[in-house]
């Protein structure tokens, strides 16, 4: 491992501002200094730089002032020349006009821009004065050339040539005031910059030479102290150190070594280190020799002393020796002539103490593992089983050359092997526990079941040491396993062989008697056209007898599914007051038989309820009967109320009341108050029981007050939100799931979601609604609606994905689908696969177009009754006929499909549990045809409906009746509805 600079190292000791005292120490040394030279060096070189600069500037200052006197002398020629012309009239005054032009131009353009600029703001420039000057001389020679000495005096007399010479000498002055002006300041500037850059460059190299001198005297301090501390650090540090010269005497000891030799080998300063115990000379005078002659390093030499006061009478001392070599004078650095030898002492008494106990535990430990029942193996870092595996080779018969590597495999089960093999490989190379089980072959040849664990064990550092792991033997408890699951597997078999003997019994009896009901109803009807009256009563006993058989039936068979635990909760949304009122209709004619009326209690604030309200109907149903069972001319209150999140249903009677014995057996399966109830009252005992065991699985419970001789309270209390329970459609009657009328309304918006779902409900379509995108989506799926209305913007899952998803599953793919939207997206909808497409605001008449599109085509054709029961298939037919129904019959699911190929029905009345193909398998069947997809399907089942038969149903069946709660009337009125030809041909 490589430390990081100054840690744990002397260098650590050095102070932070070492180069001097406060924050600002560390810039005062050498970098401080090297800035100062430099700043010196750049004051000096700009000082020089600047000189030249202003020595060239006041070149050209002066340039311009002699350069301007030269051009006012040139104009002067000019102008004696032009005056001498004027007043002689020869030519060879002109002489000197003539030479002073080009040399006039030539100054000009040496003077460039200070010619050009005026001086004075507004005022004209040197060059443009001396110009009109120009043409004012060349117009005078001009007018003596051509009319004579007296036009040219009077253009000499104009004063014009006057006023342009003065002009041009007050411009030269100004040009030259401005250029002397320059060159002043131009002075000025350059000796105060000069002393400025001077002064700087001095205090510079001088400060450089102060920081220098500073830096070498702080350098020397610091040195000294480090010194002292590397003192003090081989003095006191817990290793011996120690000099001795090339006599090899001791010269110096520090701390540690001093002590280790009073309690060991007792050397002293000036003396050799055996001069105590001779003995040693023999084994340390060689190691010393070496060092001292050879320059040989020595490390780590064992010497053991006898000493009486160490543990077990013996001190174990390590010792080093090194040459201590010489300075060479004429270089400074280390010299080849060895001076001395260098000792380290390092007591390792307690470690070799520590070591032979460790040796000791070690023995101990193989001790154990050998004498253990487990098997203890331990495996190197790379997972190969290491030497000496006593217990592995007498377990399992392999010696050291045959478990070699991953030659312990060979061991193991050879079914059990490969998931071993990736067990242990994956605990190796991520370091984690190992935890499996195997079968293992014994040294006898036969296998053993072993439960293995083995863990790492790591280094201080981190790194992988070892695998210490056990194998241990479970094979009695795999045995005993063994054996509870076969028990548990013929329990398994035993509950499905009673299932099914349920499922069978719950078909067989009630189908039977559904007939003895349908018959006797039929009968009725036919005696009641005979003027039979004195025989219809005989036939209403036969018929409220056989449902009375029926609802004992049905008590039985509902508590073995509770005890079976078969029970399923579906829950829904209900409003509760309806409910309430339909319970009370329901046992209206029951109640009065005994002369009692009913009351209800409503409280105002019942509003919605989602729990499973076919179970909480059978509850209330049983409490009322219950009451009107045991009361006679009395009444009969049902209170419900609201209390917080859940719902109180109270039934009070003014019956006959019940001891505190008889409430404490009350709820007891097949159990009434005494024997005198059961023979006075009937009954099997089941209601209450059945209400109890409903009311715990819908979260609530049920309570009971009564007072013998004065009347009963029930309560039953149940959440408003049943827990946990699936959310369904009700029932064993009626629709499950959805029907396949039924629409799909998805929008975030409650409002529009509300006026959809009012008006499709005007148009005769069942409707679901989803307030968001995921929801509707999973609603699709559970009822397989006729079609869905689908908005776009929505939380959580927008229209376009639902679109995507709906057309992406295989079994509602098909699903018409419409969206409905203030987007207007029609082209994107449609490639999407979009069936129609509605913005918002709504037209309503549009929409009704579109829905109408959904609606059944059933009802021109016969119905089609599909039941393998012979006489429960004769008395529907002729009832329906009776009705006006055109019938046709099939005993099983093959020959209805027959029947379907040679006529197409209206809609069909079936069975589900029928011989050679069952409901389930024809339904299936009928759907995958598209012309036979909209017909109408009833199922009338005496089949208890499980939630897998109604997920098997949803989309497939418009109806699920059952046989013996559905009378004939009723299983007409359905018809009628999903039939509307026949309904307006009846």
């Amino acid at each position: 491992m490589i430390a990081r600079p100054g840690v744990g190292s002397i260098f650590r000791l050095r102070r932070r501002n070492w180069r001097g005292a406060g924050p600002l120490g560390p810039l005062l040394g050498s970098p401080a200094a090297f800035i100062l030279l430099v700043v010196a060096l750049a004051a000096g070189t700009a000082n020089y730089l600047a000189g030249e600069a202003d020595r060239a500037a006041t070149a050209r200052t002066n340039a311009v002032i002699a350069e301007v006197e030269r051009l006012i002398s040139e104009v002067k020629d000019l102008e004696t020349s032009e005056r001498g012309f004027v007043l002689v009239g020869s030519e060879d005054y002109l002489a000197p006009y003539t030479a002073a032009l080009p040399r006039i131009e030539a100054e000009l353009a040496s003077l460039g821009s200070a010619a050009q600029e005026p001086v004075r703001a507004g005022g004209a420039s040197l060059g443009g004065l001396i110009a009109q000057k120009r043409d004012f001389a060349t117009r005078v020679i001009a007018a003596r050339r051509a009319q004579g000495f007296d036009a040219a005096t009077d253009l000499v007399r104009s004063g014009e040539g006057k006023r342009l010479m003065d002009a041009i000498r007050m411009e030269a002055a100004a040009r030259q005031e401005v250029a002397a002006a320059n060159l002043a300041a131009l002075q000025v500037r350059a000796h105060r910059r000069g002393l400025i850059l001077f002064l700087l460059s001095g205090a510079s190299a001088l400060g450089a030479i102060l920081f220098l001198a500073r830096l070498a005297l702080v350098r020397r301090q610091e040195s000294l102290r480090m010194s002292r501390l590397l003192d003090g650090v081989l003095a006191n540090a817990p290793v011996g150190l120690g000099f001795l010269d090339r006599d090899l005497q001791i010269r110096h000891m520090n701390r540690a070594l001093a002590t280790m030799s009073e309690r060991g080998f007792g050397a002293d300063l000036g003396a050799p280190i055996w001069a105590m115990l001779p003995t040693l000379r023999a084994e340390l005078a060689p190691k010393l020799d070496a060092a001292l002659k050879e320059g040989l390093v020595s490390p780590d030499v064992p010497v053991a002393v006898p000493t009486p006061s160490a543990p077990g009478g013996l001190r174990q001392f390590s010792m080093s020796f090194y040459p201590l070599r010489g300075a060479d004078p004429a270089t400074g650095t280390v010299g080849q002539a060895v001076e001395g030898v260098g000792l380290v002492v390092v007591d390792e008494t307690i470690r070799h103490l520590a070591e032979a106990r460790l040796r000791r535990s070690e023995e101990r430990f193989r001790s154990l593992i050998e004498a253990s029942a487990a098997i203890v193996w331990t495996a190197n870092p790379e997972g190969s089983l290491q030497r000496r595996q006593i217990a592995w080779s007498r377990f399992t018969g392999q010696d050291e050359a045959a478990y070699a590597g991953l030659g312990f495999l060979d061991a193991i089960h050879p079914e059990d092997r490969d998931h071993t093999r990736t067990a242990w490989a994956t605990a190796v190379a991520s370091r984690r526990p190992y935890v499996t089980e195997h079968r293992i072959r014994i040294a006898s040849g036969g296998y053993r079941h072993m439960s293995v664990r083995a863990v790492p064990i790591l280094d201080s550092d981190g790194s992988l040491r070892e695998w210490v792991g056990t194998h241990t033997d479970i094979t009695e408890r795999k045995e005993a396993e063994a054996a509870i699951e076969a028990a548990r597997a013929a329990a398994e078999a035993a509950n499905t062989a009673k299932s099914q003997f349920l499922a069978n019994m719950s078909h067989e009896l009630r189908t039977p008697l559904s007939a003895v009901i349908g018959y006797s109803e039929m009968v009725q009807e036919e005696l009641e056209d005979l003027g039979e009256a004195a025989l219809i009563a005989d036939m209403k006993k036969i018929e409220s007898n056989a449902r009375h058989l029926l609802g004992l039936i049905n008590d039985v068979l509902d508590i073995s599914k509770i005890e079976a635990d078969r029970v399923e909760i579906f829950a829904e949304d209900f409003d509760v007051a309806a409910v309430v009122r339909d319970v009370a209709t329901t046992v209206e004619g029951l109640i009065a038989k005994k002369g009692n009326t009913l009351a209800l209690d409503l409280a105002d604030d019942l509003g919605i309820a989602h729990t499973d309200v076919t179970k909480l109907r059978q509850c209330l149903i049983n409490l009322l009967s219950n009451a009107a069972k045991f009361t006679e001319d009395g009444r009969i209150t049902l209170a419900v109320a609201r209390t917080g999140d859940a719902l109180r249903f109270d039934v009070t009677d003014t019956g006959i009341g019940m001891t505190a014995a008889q409430v404490a057996k009350l709820f007891e399966r097949f159990a009434q108050a005494d024997a005198s109830t059961t023979r006075r009252f009937g009954g099997t005992g089941l209601g209450l029981a059945i209400t109890r065991a409903f009311a715990e699985m819908l979260g609530g419970a049920i309570t009971v007050a009564s007072r013998e001789g004065q009347g009963t309270t029930f309560t039953l209390t149940l959440p408003l939100h049943v827990p946990g329970a699936e959310a369904s459609a009700p029932g064993e009657a009626g629709t499950v799931g959805a029907d396949r009328n039924t629409i799909l309304v998805i929008d975030d918006d409650a409002a529009t979601r509300d006026l959809l779902a009012r008006f499709l409900e005007r148009e005769g379509f069942s409707v679901t609604v989803a307030e968001d995108g995921r929801r509707g989506l999973d609603l699709a799926r559970t009822l397989r609606p006729r079609a869905v209305l689908l908005d776009v913007t929505m939380p959580q899952m927008d229209g376009w994905d639902v679109l995507r998803a709906l057309r992406a599953d295989p079994e509602i793919g098909a699903t018409p689908i419409v969206m409905v939207t203030i987007l207007d997206e029609q082209n994107f909808a449609f490639s999407l696969g979009a069936t129609d497409y509605l913005q918002k605001p709504i037209d309503w008449g549009n929409l009704r177009q579109v829905v109408d599109r959904f609606r059944p085509a059933g009802g021109e054709g016969p119905i089609l009754v599909v039941e393998d029961e012979a006489d429960v298939r004769a008395h529907i037919c002729a009832y329906l006929r009776r009705e006006g129904f055109p019938v046709r019959e099939a005993e099983n699911g093959v020959r209805a499909l027959d029947r379907i190929a040679e006529e197409q029905p209206g809609l069909i009345l079936l069975d589900l549990m029928m011989p050679e193909m069952d409901g389930f398998t024809f339904l299936r069947v009928l759907r995958e045809r598209p012309d036979r997809r909209d017909v109408p399907v009833v199922v009338l089942t005496a089949k208890d409906i499980t939630a897998e038969d109604r997920r098997r149903l949803a989309g497939q069946a418009d109806r699920v009746l059952a046989k013996g709660k559905t009378g004939l009337g009723e299983l007409v009125r359905e018809l009628r509805a999903l039939m509307p030809s026949q309904a307006d041909a009846a």
